[in-house]
């Protein structure tokens, strides 16, 4: 079992290009990719986007690259003539205008706006992503060794409280059988306290036996305490089991609060409470399951 929360790098230095790959994730119901390239390698979002939904099943995963160019770019030096002429011809005018000589440097030329232009050289993009693969691919597998890693931590609160939810239910079980007995006794000495009241012992037998099937949690606990079983087996699954973990979470929620809505004795409501508060406690910490 893995967490959704992690974090991992991952570098390359393949075929002369340095490039970085960060990757952190997050809690989140589906899968959400998000992306970070430099201008240069924005033609590999998409593939980059396809094994990131290979590697990772759900979660908010932010992938960031960078690349170390050394504080400089390879470029090609593009000289523009026509404006270079345009240059010197205007400078001709103002010469002959003011009864001046036109003697222009060449340095001085150069110097001019746009008359020299640096045109970066575009990456070969089978190196470019064979780099940026490789230090993807250490970035994703340190991330989901700390997933991993925090997942096995994660597994052990869980367990815990699943044997509290465990323990409430079997106590439940146990416990259940008792409320009609009680709903008879209440009944009774409610009926004493009314001695002008003369009630037909069948007709209260009736009346205690429609209270039994109502306040009836047999089934209730068999499902819940069924829940738990199948809940104990997702936890030591191989693959990611956080929404189908999260669905049974909400069966058990239901199947408590319906035992609270039926009990008709306090150490049912008690049992039946502290069944809600461990579904609770089991809820917050499986939204952070894979």
């Amino acid at each position: 079992m893995r967490s959704m929360t992690g974090y991992g790098r991952g570098q390359s230095a393949l075929g002369g290009q340095r490039i970085a790959a960060e990757i952190k994730t997050v809690n989140h119901r589906f899968l959400d990719l998000t992306i970070r390239l430099p201008r240069t390698m924005s033609a590999l979002e998409i593939p980059l986007r396809k094994r990131l939904s290979a590697a990772f099943a759900r979660g908010a995963v932010t992938l960031s690259v960078t690349q170390d160019t050394g504080g400089a770019q390879a470029a090609l030096v593009s000289a523009n003539l026509p404006l270079a002429q345009e240059y010197f011809e205007a400078a001709q005018q103002v010469a002959q205008a003011v009864n001046l000589k036109a003697k222009i440097k060449l340095n001085t030329l150069l110097a001019l706006p746009e008359v020299l232009n640096l045109l970066p050289l575009e990456e070969e993009p089978e190196a470019l992503m064979a780099a940026v693969d490789e230090a993807l691919s250490a970035a994703a597998a340190a991330a989901l060794e700390d997933r991993g890693r925090e997942g096995e931590q994660l597994k052990a609160v869980l367990k815990g409280h699943l044997a509290e939810l465990q323990a409430s239910a079997q106590a439940l079980q146990d416990e259940a059988p008792n409320q009609p007995g009680y709903a008879r006794e209440k009944l009774t000495k409610r009926l004493n306290t009314m001695p002008e009241i003369a009630v037909d012992p069948q007709r209260l037998a009736q009346e205690v036996a429609l209270f039994a099937d109502r306040c009836d949690i047999t089934e209730e606990i068999s499902r819940l305490l069924a829940h738990c079983e199948q809940m104990a087996q997702l936890l030591e699954s191989p693959d990611p089991v956080g929404r189908e973990m999260d669905f049974l979470a909400q069966e058990m929620h239901r199947e408590a609060n319906t035992v609270c809505s039926k009990s008709a004795t306090l150490p049912v409501t008690r049992l039946g409470l502290a069944c809600k508060a461990a579904v609770e406690k089991l809820r917050e910490q499986i939204q952070n399951v894979e």
